[in-house]
């Protein structure tokens, strides 16, 4: 199983430094990505913030909402039904192993957590700390540096 952040969910949507990178790794996969009700939050965050930052119109972020809306319903992505309670306590434990030493944001945490608890191999993302506290738990991650 694999899952993805929502930064690298964002680099297929929106024009970023990572999406040519973000799109040739996920061409490359034949299953689909787990995805949480965190990466559905966070994405619809990030487009809004887009929007904000000048980046995008908001009619553009209407439809790109609408195309990750589309790919969800389309089976793009595997909706995980993760128990949100649990995961937040798995990432407790996952803070108290790793930030010592890491300095994991409380969201990278969340989103190991989650990809951990849906017994995922592989996570996709860019974050430094984040890949750092994935290969901790054994997890594949990619794109490799």
């Amino acid at each position: 199983m694999i899952y993805a952040d929502t930064g690298f969910l964002v680099s297929l949507y929106l024009q970023e430094s990572t999406s040519a990178e973000a799109i040739a790794v996920y061409s490359s996969l034949t299953t689909p990505v787990k995805l949480t009700n965190i990466n559905r939050l966070e994405f619809e965050n990030a487009i809004h913030r887009a929007v904000f930052q000048t980046r995008i119109t908001a009619a553009e972020s209407a439809i790109l909402l609408s195309d990750f809306d589309l790919d969800i319903r389309n089976g793009v992505y595997g909706e995980s039904g993760l128990d949100t309670d649990a995961m937040f306590i798995e990432a407790s434990t996952l803070s108290a192993r790793h930030t010592p030493v890491m300095g994991t944001r409380t969201l990278d945490l969340m989103h190991v957590a989650a990809a951990d608890m849906l017994m995922c191999q592989v996570i996709l993302s860019f974050d430094k700390r984040q890949r750092q506290s994935a290969t901790a738990l054994g997890m594949q991650v990619l794109p490799t540096p």
